[in-house]
């Protein structure tokens, strides 16, 4: 998938068979409402436990490699529901079990075997007290994985084989007890006060009679007596000096395992058979009895047994933990090998009681039956329905318990590659099937999808390849194989040929992969192998034959790492040791073990260029000719002829500025969590990259026609930030866009055609339009003419992966007029049963949702679905179970209280026959009559249909608040950019040539209209695709507003704020728009109080309050890469290795997330606390009472976001902070957002000339029509820049031009001061961004004229400034800026090549055209000057002033002879004019015109007709 900050939502096809889950341990969290189990394969499952002892499983987490060790809780704050698991690497991460994110993760030298939660007296939060393979016990911080303690020995020092931790009553220290493995007793204190020391020396030791101690575990209720279970005995100890009080040897054939204290006087102890057995302390064990340690030890009584007596055997012993939940429940929890969850609920045993059994024989003690008893397999029972998988009903019927053993995608055709346990291998359009498996629709049926099958192998198929998914080197039409019959067969897809078997391994296969770009050619067309006999081999499948068999290794292969440029492949074995081959000889150069091992694998690098120059060549030629190492030869010839091209491409300049998408829309993963498993199916769904391939499709099938017209009749994409395109040049850049997309899709298009025609196929059915990584390949060209035959373009992959998408996320079921909108226009389709949903965070580590998770949620919504009739639903929640009810008559009405969607809209969004006249009556079936007897099967599918009813409404907006972010992230992003395209149905599918018969066939090829007459055709469609985007406009607004609303307060996790925070300048502009959308309207949701609240949790981390060496805005470390969401960390540049724990990164991305959020509430309701329009602006909220750093008398917070902000604008690029990142766009638009409550507190002058500086060139850097493509990062934040000036010349226009204007003056004082520094102003942003600055003034000319007439003096200091002097005077004014022209107050004469202006204060203002003149000011109205006019030779101006009611002629200084002389305009005649009417509301501006009629005669115009003449 493609990393990086992209929005990815997996979805998981689980099959019938539940995953392998053999259980190495088990944690109860203190509710006892969650149960969290580690398997052996190194997954962990998140059980939900009601409170009726109901196990539903909730999610199983991925991203451990080994077997996870032991689990332990992360947090004790309500709010964070984390743990910890660590596995037997070394590994360690920290989950959040709501939906399973992973929050942080590292790697230790050391490993763990036990790990206990404490909440030590000195800290916030738990710790981690961990012990293992290794001589120390640790104290970790579980949200950073930093030791924060290291506790060591200085007597016997040895592993550490149990521990605990207990605070004396007396004392408020901490103190530490552990035992070692050879039964060494030791005592740590930790003070209350904070530690300075990392490591602490125990106090005190003793050795006692106990090896290898399973638990040690202290008395909880008065922390005097201490049990340890050791594998043959346990024993009770006095905690001061460790007396021996009591022991009991363990049962015949059982082995003890572990026990806890269930209070001062009983013990539970279990064994390795899985049992429980509860004791009673003899009194000189008890330290509330008389006899405490009187006499020597005795036996304890056992009292109770908890078994199961299950028939199976045990394959390993069971985890198992003693639980005490928050509310005084105890339990004991065991988990099995075969995944079996036990849990038994201890209960109250009195004194009575337990003399009775006492008197009984030993033999037959009371046994406890187990509360719960579940197995994931027995969850997937239950269900009404198998959850689906990628072949289910698919296949014929003797076929269906043919396990899946391994999956390929090719996104490049669409198509899935799934090999068989019997050794076949079946291809099948991905797409269809999966929509057959999740969707309900008519249109595809088993018969309709099309399989080929292709039969080679022997026994199971253990892995598959694509080389061309890897790399563009290989053909498009082969396949490889990996079977158990240790052969590797190469296929051809398209004609199903076995073109070659290679059979060289002598083990079954276990992978294969691509060898890296740069290799040499002869390796560039193979591809290596790896088999079960721990052999290596390289296959060329350009000459069929096996080129290198590397086959001496010992071990397994672990992983296999390139050296291309010295021809080595090393293979690590997972003992640690590597072996470095030569690829092209065969020859093993060495084997490595130990450090040097690990430096060599760290230093390999797959993507390394050819050293720039080799400091000696002569040497490394030696070295070469040593190791017969002919690569080095080929890279030394090479060197000179790269250099050379390089640096011809780098004066070739700049090209073009479209992002390529990275992913595809869509990837399919086969997952097992055992190698037994057959394989369950992630889908993966990229947003940013299917909104990509949607747009780059939409446009790259518009002929150039279509376009033109689009581009001149309607915007391409209406967009509200920055400004409409002009779109003369938009036609150059969209016709080089065509021509590209097309001349890569023909090259392809006809390569993949060729090969499918050679091999004599036809595609029947199929569209092969390909996306090779990101850009569109059609087969065929746009033009019908040229359209082959032997293809049909029917399915568009992109489009029918948008469906799916969309169907599976829409919040279905909560507006029920939306969600037949959806079926019948939008071509939505409902999903037949719950859908498992995931969750990626970072580096790959994943969360899937099990099935049978909702049901939960269905059994409080419903009381009980199987014994329920239709008619109790109904009484029971109409609202969320709408389904149950029949739909009406499309007659009647829909329901008695219009929908909220209809309210808000003001009436239903259709008429009622287009909405219920579906294509084909499908909606009928949830109705049906509860008086006949319904079958068994019926009311299944009932149930199944009410509970995926439940879901979509309810179940899936509790997951979690991440979960809700991504998925309304997505559907909105998505919705829009559908809503941009034209025929954005999934339903229409009409083809050009039936349209031209004037007919338009719908999806299902149903005649929508028969109209022969073309214009009805025409206003037909052009109504139906107003219909669609109103549609998918409706659906996007239920998303980001009403959801909350409809879904309930109780059900709805609201999406994370600082995620979307972290979108606000997302590089896809619709993703961007949602995540904006969406963060105001949660902030708007929340209200005030909310929003205070948010403003006190992130104030904080406002980089001047955090520690200066962590700031964002120290010098020491800029930066902070804000791409990083949740889901794909990457540390930035320059920031610590990802292994070690950054204290800096976290906090810096706090930092950078608080700077957004307080900008964004700062910026969009400043208002707040603002008494009235007055220029006291003031950030973020109050209301009534401001919060602190948020009222007018007190302003910190307003200073401190808009320094930050600026601070971001304006520091230099540096390694930390680069130049053009999401966190400086974000700055840049939240400086235009918000600029009048940050404008008191900004250097306004640097702040605009930061930003124009971002603009500089902005028409060559950002294409004019953009399609809504992410653009390049300079492109993205020029065109955030020029929004962001444009937002802010218009809510604060005087000051933009007066800042403007005082930059000009000093400009134009520096220039007739320094002219030997030429150059260096030629470098100044003011002269580099004149075009942009003309193009501001443009838009505030026309948006707000009569604000720029009250500063017009200004406006034209810099109008001149901006406007060549050269072209002035060759074209004047009027043609270089005709906007300025129309106001009546500005003059411009062409013959004397001088500029008049009237202000408004009376004077009289004259530019000369010549290069950095001043303006010369005379005084000539006692009011402002409404208007001048110069007459046509210049000679004579006229002047008028409503004010003093006077109008003047001037005679303009004209030269004497030669230009000598002087220059001086004076007043030769003035008039009185009668008095003209002016109220406040009348516009100036029109009020009078002056037009000269001839040389001498002026005529006065009026707003109300009236006309005077004067002449001199």
């Amino acid at each position: 998938m493609s990393g990086g900050s992209s929005i990815v939502v997996p979805m998981v096809l689980w099959g019938k068979y539940a995953p392998t889950h053999c259980i190495s341990a088990i944690l109860s969290t203190p509710d006892m409402k969650n149960i969290i189990t580690g398997c052996n394969d190194g997954q962990i499952c998140i059980w939900d436990l009601t409170d009726n002892g109901q196990l539903y499983p909730r999610s199983m987490l991925f991203g451990h490699t080994t077997s996870i060790s032991c689990l332990a809780l992360g947090s004790n704050q309500t709010t964070q529901p984390y743990i910890v698991s660590a596995s037997e690497n070394g590994e360690m991460c920290l989950w959040d079990i709501s939906d399973g994110r992973c929050i942080e993760h590292t790697k230790m030298s050391q490993v763990h075997t036990d790990m206990v939660s404490y909440h030590f007296s000195n800290t916030k939060d738990y710790r981690l007290v961990c012990n293992g393979y290794y001589p120390e016990v640790l104290i970790i911080n579980p949200l950073s994985f930093e030791v924060m303690i290291c506790l060591s020995s200085k007597v016997v020092p040895d592993w550490i084989s149990a521990c605990c931790v207990l605070r004396p009553a007396t004392k408020d220290d901490d103190v530490v007890l552990a035992i070692s493995n050879s039964g060494t007793v030791k005592v740590w204190t930790l003070p209350s006060s904070e530690i300075k020391a990392k490591i602490v020396f125990e106090d005190e030791s003793k050795q006692i009679r106990c090896l290898n101690a399973q638990t040690l575990t202290c008395c909880s209720a008065n922390q005097r007596t201490v049990l340890i279970v050791c594998s043959k005995y346990w024993q009770i100890y006095d905690a001061s000096d460790f007396t021996l009080l009591c022991s009991e040897s363990n049962r015949v054939g059982e082995r003890w395992c572990g026990g806890d204290f269930i209070s001062v006087d009983r013990v539970i102890v279990w064994s390795n058979e899985g049992k429980g057995y509860l004791y009673k302390l003899p009194t000189n064990a008890d330290p509330r009895s008389s006899e405490y340690r009187h006499h020597q030890p005795t036996s304890p009584h056992a009292y109770y047994i908890l078994d199961i007596y299950s028939e199976q055997q045990l394959v390993c012993t069971p985890a198992m933990v003693f639980s005490k939940s928050m509310n005084g429940r105890k339990g004991l929890l065991r988990g099995d090998s075969d995944g079996r969850v036990v849990i038994w609920m201890l209960p109250e045993v009195s004194e009575k009681q337990m003399t009775l059994v006492r008197q009984e024989s030993f033999d037959r003690l009371p046994a406890l039956p187990p509360k719960t008893s579940t197995t994931l397999q027995d969850i997937w029972d239950s269900l009404y329905k198998y959850p689906p998988g990628v072949l289910e009903g698919l296949c014929a019927e003797d076929e269906h318990h043919l396990r899946i053993t391994s999956t390929i995608y090719i996104p490049s055709q669409g198509k899935m590659v799934c090999g068989r346990q019997n050794g076949s291998i079946i291809i099948l359009p991905a797409t269809q099937s999966i929509i057959f498996q999740l969707l309900e629709n008519n249109q595809i049926s088993k018969d309709s999808i099309s399989q080929q099958m292709l039969d080679g192998h022997d026994g199971r198929v253990t892995c598959l390849l694509y080389p061309f998914n890897e790399s563009t080197r290989y053909e498009p039409q082969h396949l490889l194989s990996g079977g158990a019959d240790f052969s590797v067969i190469l296929w051809d897809i398209f004609s199903g040929y076995k073109i070659h078997t290679f059979t060289v391994h002598g083990g079954e296969l276990t992978q294969m992969i691509v060898p890296p770009a740069n290799c040499n050619v002869r390796i560039l067309s193979s591809i290596c192998s790896v088999a079960s006999d721990h052999s290596v081999a390289l296959l060329s499948l350009k000459e069929r034959k096996c080129i290198l068999l590397a086959g001496r290794h010992l071990f397994p292969v672990h992983t296999i790492r390139w050296r291309p440029l010295d021809d080595f492949m090393v293979v690590s074995c997972n003992d640690g040791t590597i072996y470095v081959w030569q690829m092209e000889t065969g020859h093993l150069d060495r084997v490595v073990q130990g450090i040097t091992a690990e430096e060599i694998l760290n230093n390999c690098d797959e993507n390394a260029a050819p050293m720039e120059n080799l400091t000696n060549p002569s040497l490394t030629l030696t070295q070469a000719l040593k190791r017969r190492n002919f690569a080095t030869f080929r890279n030394l010839a090479q060197q000179k002829l790269q250099s050379h091209q390089n640096q011809q491409q780098l004066s070739q300049g700049p090209k073009a500025d479209y992002v390529k998408p990275t992913g595809f829309p869509m990837l399919i993963q086969g997952v097992r969590t055992n190698t037994r498993d057959p394989d369950a199916h992630v889908v993966f769904f990229d947003t940013e990259s299917l909104i990509v391939q949607l747009l780059t499709e939409e446009f790259a099938l518009l002929s150039p026609g279509e376009l033109e017209a689009r581009g001149l009749l309607t915007p391409v994409i209406e967009r509200p930030s920055g400004t409409q395109p002009e779109l003369s040049e938009a036609q150059q850049k969209i016709a080089g866009l065509i021509a590209k997309a097309k001349e890569k899709a023909d090259t392809i298009g006809q390569k993949i055609q060729d090969k499918v025609q050679t091999s004599g196929l036809t595609v029947g059915g199929r569209d092969t339009s390909t996306a090779s990584r990101g850009s569109i390949i059609s087969t065929a060209s746009t033009t019908d003419a040229t359209r082959p035959d032997s293809i049909r373009l029917q399915t568009n992959i992109t489009m029918e992966i948008a469906q799916i998408f969309m169907s599976c996320l829409h919040a279905w079921g909560l507006d029920p007029d939306l969600d037949k909108l959806c079926l019948n226009k939008l071509g939505l389709l409902k999903p037949q049963s719950p859908i498992s949903f995931g969750l990626l965070s970072r580096q790959g580590h994943m969360s899937l949702m099990l099935p049978g998770w909702h049901k939960r949620v269905c059994h409080s919504e419903l009381a009980d679905l199987k014994g329920v009739t239709v008619s109790k639903i109904r009484q029971g929640d109409v609202k969320s179970v709408s389904f149950a009810e029949p739909p009406q008559p499309p007659g009647g009405s829909v329901s008695g209280k219009p929908t909220l969607l209809a309210q808000r809209m003001g009436s239903m969004p259709f008429d009622d026959e287009e909405l219920y006249s579906s294509d084909d009556g499908a909606n009928n079936d949830d109705a049906f009559d509860d008086s006949l007897p319904v079958p068994e099967k019926h009311i299944n599918a009932t149930a199944l249909q009410q509970e995926t009813g439940i879901f979509s409404t309810k179940a899936r907006w509790q997951i979690s608040s991440a979960v809700t972010t991504q998925h309304l992230l997505s559907v909105i992003s998505v919705a829009n950019t559908m809503m941009s395209m034209s025929c954005a149905s999934f339903l229409m599918k009409s083809r050009r040539k039936k349209k031209k018969q004037g007919v338009v066939t719908g999806h299902a090829g149903i005649i929508v209209t028969d109209v022969p007459d073309g214009d009805n055709t025409d206003d037909m469609l052009t109504m139906q695709q107003a219909q669609i985007k109103q549609g998918w406009s409706l659906l996007a607004a239920l998303h980001c507003v009403l959801l909350p609303e409809l879904v309930g307060a109780s059900h709805y996790k609201p999406p994370l704020l600082e995620m979307l925070a972290r979108r606000w300048q997302d590089r896809c502009l619709e993703i961007r728009e949602a995540g904006q959308a969406l963060l105001l309207a949660e902030l708007r949701r929340i209200g005030l109080e909310g929003r205070k609240a948010i403003v006190d949790e992130w104030s904080p981390f406002l980089p001047m309050y955090v520690d200066p060496n962590l700031s964002l805005l120290s010098d020491a470390q800029k930066g902070e890469e804000e791409d990083d969401d949740e889901d794909d960390e990457s540390m930035m540049a320059g920031d610590l290795p990802a292994h070690k724990v950054s204290v800096s990164f976290e906090s810096r991305r706090k930092q950078a997330t608080a700077i957004v959020m307080l900008g964004v509430v700062g910026a969009e309701f400043g208002h707040e606390i603002e008494p009235s329009r007055r220029k006291h602006e003031e950030p973020k909220k109050g209301g009534r009472k401001a919060p602190e750093g948020f009222s007018l008398t007190n302003y910190s917070l307003a200073r401190h976001t808009s320094k930050a902000l600026t601070f971001l604008l304006l520091t230099p690029p540096s390694s930390r902070l680069p130049a053009h990142t999401p966190i400086r766009r974000a700055a840049i638009d939240l400086i235009g957002r918000g600029f009048t409550v940050w404008e008191p507190y900004l250097d306004v002058s640097s702040v605009l000339l930061g930003l124009l500086e971002l603009c500089i060139d902005s028409d060559q850097i950002v294409p004019s029509v953009t399609y809504g493509l992410p653009l390049s990062p300079v492109a993205d934040a020029c065109r955030t820049a020029r929004h962001a000036l444009s937002l802010i010349a218009t809510a604060r226009p005087a000051a933009f031009i007066i800042t403007m204007a005082k930059e000009v003056a000093r400009y134009n004082a520096q220039a007739q001061n320094a002219q030997s520094q030429h150059t260096h102003l030629q470098n100044l942003v003011l002269v580099r961004a004149r075009q942009e600055i003309q193009h501001i003034l443009e838009l505030m000319v026309e948006k707000m004229p009569n604000d720029i007439a009250d500063i017009f003096v200004e406006t034209v200091d810099v109008v001149v400034h901006c406007l060549d002097m050269g072209q002035l005077k060759s074209k004047g004014l009027q043609e270089l800026f005709p906007a300025i022209c129309r106001f009546s107050m500005v003059s411009a004469c062409n013959q004397t090549k001088r500029i008049w202006v009237g202000a408004k204060n009376g004077n009289l203002a004259l530019y000369e055209m010549k290069q950095h003149s001043k303006c010369q000011l005379i005084s000539a109205h006692q009011g402002p000057v409404i208007a001048v006019c110069v007459n046509p030779d210049g000679k004579y101006l006229c002047t008028f002033s409503h004010v003093d009611s006077r109008l003047k002629f001037w005679q303009t200084a004209s030269s004497s002879i030669f230009g000598i002389g002087s220059q001086q305009t004076k007043c030769i005649r003035q008039y009185s004019v009668p008095k003209i009417e002016v109220t406040p509301l009348t516009n100036i501006l029109k009020l009078v015109r002056l037009v000269w009629i001839d040389n001498k005669t002026v005529v006065l115009l009026t707003v109300d007709g009236s006309e005077t003449k004067f002449s001199i």
